[in-house]
């Protein structure tokens, strides 16, 4: 399962800075994926955070919707991801924005290393297009019935070593009620179909090690933009004093 941001374990203080949009759209062609960056960096941020609340949600009344919560999160993470490796790509492309991406941190510059091995011609993209990709593009969004036709052959067939039988959890409203069965199937169609596990091997050390994968490309992109969204505005004068 994807880990957490550490981040939000501390009190942190906060400063408000304003930005002034009029000089952002004068930048043009850069600004736009600027933005898309700290679109992806909050989107990825609040995911996070959503998803340590569900692990450490202590109500005994609420436990069985936990690891189904955490799923949808994963999902969810995985697909901001996509948007932000596009965006990567795109400040390759553009001069002003990679020549900014040196200018940055060690650390920052590391971890954009880290997302462009994502792109066609990385280390990383078939990885990346099995591991995080597929993942979004299938069930993120989407609920294809012929996956979740395999999903239910895979569980029916006793020579499989997958559970077999589901659960429902009926509560008093529709914050309480859950169809544990169909996060069964779900996890089926990730590890099995999507993530292609094979039957012999233990599922979740394997699934464990690529949603481990994932999560590591989600806080390289959060370091990236953490600095290279700031330094942007900043280095034009887009912020106001």
């Amino acid at each position: 399962m994807l880990g957490l941001v550490p981040y939000w374990e501390a009190l942190i203080r906060t400063q408000t800075i304003l930005i002034d949009f009029a000089k952002l759209a004068a930048w043009g062609k850069p600004a736009p994926t600027v933005a898309r960056i700290a679109l992806v960096c909050n989107d990825l941020a609040v995911a996070n955070s959503a998803m340590k609340h569900f692990d450490q949600m202590e109500s005994k009344s609420l436990g069985h919707i936990r690891t189904g919560a955490k799923l949808y999160f994963v999902r969810i993470q995985c697909g901001h991801l996509v948007e932000g490796i596009a965006a990567i790509e795109k400040v390759k492309k553009i001069p002003e924005l990679e020549t900014l991406v040196w200018g940055c941190s060690p650390a920052a510059q590391a971890a954009f290393q880290q997302l462009c091995a994502c792109l066609p011609d990385g280390q990383d993209y078939e990885k990346y297009e099995g591991h995080v990709a597929a993942l979004r593009n299938k069930v993120a969004f989407h609920y294809d019935e012929s996956q979740l036709k395999r999903a239910i052959d895979d569980r029916a067939n006793p020579g499989t070593p997958s559970r077999q039988q589901g659960t429902i959890t009926a509560g008093e409203d529709i914050h309480s009620t859950r169809f544990e069965f169909a996060d069964y199937l779900l996890d089926s169609i990730v590890c099995r179909q999507l993530w292609k596990i094979p039957p012999a091997v233990e599922v979740r050390p394997e699934a464990d090690r690529i949603a481990d994968w994932c999560f590591k490309k989600c806080v390289a992109f959060l370091k990236f933009g953490e600095e290279f969204v700031p330094k942007f505005l900043r280095e034009n004068q887009v912020l106001i004093r």
